[in-house]
């Protein structure tokens, strides 16, 4: 009897033992961010409403760290979805992370969609997470960039959320739960409807946001990721169907018709437009697009700003002669006071 008794005290040390790890990729943004209701909350060219913006995102992600934990997470890595132009760190504030979360750090830039995963990781959650380009009810929604507005796969409108389930679904891993605002919400649960979702805010129009409390918020997001790692048994992966056609529409004609430069890309009017046998080619199609299409966006904008200056002739003549120093040498190459490269990066940066 004894032997019985001692037998039946080891059975559940032996079971937990032996328990299999349950590796999870945490991801996050900031336009989703419970506490961000400006676009300054999210940007780091603000720093006092960076700050505020960065303390409520830490704050969110500890609350999927927790969920993610009491389901049985073993082992979480955290990749920064955002950039805001912050190149000393990731936005959210690392040592502040609940174990056993780790932010991933690597020596090369890696995309965040594609790359930041493989078959070691069991689950993914997206944290903060927003809107996609053409939902002009969505707190600062957009897909990608700002350039677009509208970026469509097969004629469905598609968010970031979107596109990560279908990157990590070429490996098989379920996007289990994600958080943002409630017009993201409706996105998702439109055509993600498995995915338990964290409603944080209401989005009041692109430019404004009213966020619940942080208790609550805490609560939602928790919930979410408990129950969307509690139940991946059960999760799904998306299932649109190749071939694909990524159709991007740009702000004006002339970004489009740099775009168009792609090698087999289709322009009609303001949108362009790649096929693909597989999405993530036409994902990264997509990405050299937006890219182009940047290459011509910015510097535009940088123009109109100068433009309204008070003294924009001094400075237009100061870039002129910039611009001659170079061709002549006389200067050096690359963009003036730009920050050396970082030595390790940690996502979108």
């Amino acid at each position: 009897m004894r032997r019985v008794l001692i037998a039946a005290m080891l059975v559940p040390a032996l079971a937990a033992t032996a328990q299999r790890p349950i590796k999870v990729m945490l991801l996050f943004d900031m336009e989703g961010v419970t506490g961000a209701t400006d676009f300054k909350h999210t940007s780091f060219a603000h720093p006092p409403e960076y700050a505020t913006g960065r303390e409520s995102l830490t704050a969110d992600v500890n609350a999927a760290i927790a969920g993610l934990k009491a389901a049985g997470a073993t082992e979480i890595i955290v990749v920064d979805g955002h950039g805001s132009g912050n190149t000393s760190g990731p936005d959210v504030i690392d040592d502040q992370l609940l174990p056993p979360a780790k932010m991933q750090y690597r020596s090369t830039p890696f995309d965040i969609y594609m790359d930041s995963y493989d078959h070691s990781v069991d689950a993914i959650v997206a944290i903060a997470m927003h809107a996609g380009a053409g939902n002009r009810q969505g707190f600062l929604s957009h897909t990608m960039t700002f350039e677009d507005v509208d970026y469509k796969v097969n004629g469905v409108p598609f968010n970031e959320s979107m596109i990560l389930a279908m990157g990590a679904a070429r490996l098989k891993i379920p996007l289990v739960a994600v958080s943002g605002d409630d017009q993201l919400e409706k996105e998702v649960r439109r055509h993600l409807p498995w995915i338990q979702y964290a409603t944080v805010k209401h989005a009041a129009g692109r430019a404004k946001a009213e966020s619940v409390p942080r208790d609550e918020a805490t609560r939602r997001i928790e919930a979410a990721c408990r129950a969307g790692l509690a139940g991946i048994s059960a999760a799904r992966l998306p299932e649109f169907s190749a071939p694909f056609r990524f159709a991007l529409t740009f702000q004006d004609e002339a970004q489009a018709r740099i775009a168009a430069l792609l090698p087999g890309a289709e322009q009609s009017g303001t949108t362009v437009q790649v096929r693909a046998n597989d999405f993530e080619e036409g994902y990264r199609k997509g990405n050299q697009l937006i890219g182009l299409a940047g290459a011509i966006g910015r510097p535009a904008a940088r123009q109109s700003v100068l433009n309204a200056q008070p003294n924009a002739d001094v400075l237009s003549i100061a870039v002129t002669d910039w611009l001659y120093g170079r061709f002549l040498e006389t200067v050096a190459p690359g963009k003036p006071g730009a920050p050396s490269a970082p030595a390790r990066y940690w996502g979108a940066q």
